[in-house]
Parts: structure tokens; sequence; C-alpha cells
């Protein structure tokens, strides 16, 4: 059976809003191939004009001219005030919330025995290993793995 015809051997009838997704069909052919190729959505991979004209109209014209010229301290005083705003979004106090205990206690977990963990952090770019012990999922002793 051919594709776009029914059960019966008839040609379907393609409805107004969709005949311009029937010209997708002719992808296929591209598909075929066997170099890998990448594309961002059917539309250009059926090679539509319509979106090779958004692809080049993606921004404003002249939208990535620098017309003024920028000193060095006017940067550095630009990049200050990003980098003070930034860190002031960070300071927020967080709400206060109550430790509750499991609702459902994992089977791993018994009240009083704790668990210990090898694990390692990193400090001035190298790994230092370390033993934590934990109790109910919360670590209580850290100290240095020898």
């Amino acid at each position: 059976m051919e594709s776009g015809e029914n059960g019966r051997g008839r040609p379907e009838s393609i409805c107004p809003e969709k005949l311009g997704k029937a010209e997708l069909l002719e992808g296929r052919d591209k598909l075929a191939t066997d170099t890998p190729e990448y594309w961002r959505s059917l539309e250009e991979l059926a090679g539509d004009p319509a979106f090779h004209e958004r692809l080049h109209r993606e921004f404003p014209k002249g939208a990535s001219e620098w017309l003024e010229p920028i000193s060095r301290r006017g940067f550095l005083r630009l990049m200050a005030a990003s980098l003070a705003l930034a860190g002031l979004t960070s300071c927020v106090k967080q709400p206060i919330e109550e430790i509750v205990p499991y609702v459902i206690q994992p089977d791993d977990i018994v009240p009083g025995k704790p668990k210990f963990y090898a694990t390692a952090m990193t400090f001035a770019g190298y790994g230092i290993p370390l033993l934590v012990e934990s109790h109910m999922g919360r670590p209580t002793k850290i100290e240095g793995n020898p």
C-alpha cells in the first residue's frame, strides 16, 4: 500500500491546514543517505524557505555590532556591579524548616546504630579521603581516612 492511501486503495484527501506538512514527506530521500546530517526541525529538513528566512532574521539588523567603544574602566565597573548584584541575590534568608523523622523508615537504617561511609572532598584541586559517621541519615562525625 502506498503512502497516502487508505485501506480501500483510494488516495486520502489532505485537509488544507496540513497541505504544507505534506511536503515534509519529501525529506525521506534525504534521510536515506549514509552521511550523518543534523537539522533543527522538519522544516529545515524539507528545505522550507520560510524556515531559512526565520533563521537569518533571528536577531534584528545590527544586533551583533558594538558601535560605542568601552573603556577598560567601564568594563570593570560593569562587571563589578553585576557580581555585586549576583551576590546580593544569593544572600536570601532561607525559611525555617522543622526536622521531622521518617514517615516510612528505610530498611537499612537502625535507630542508634551509626553507618560509616568512605568518601572524598576536594581541597586545592586535590581529593582528600574522608570517613563519615552518620546517624539516621545525617552526618555526625567527619574525619580523615588514613
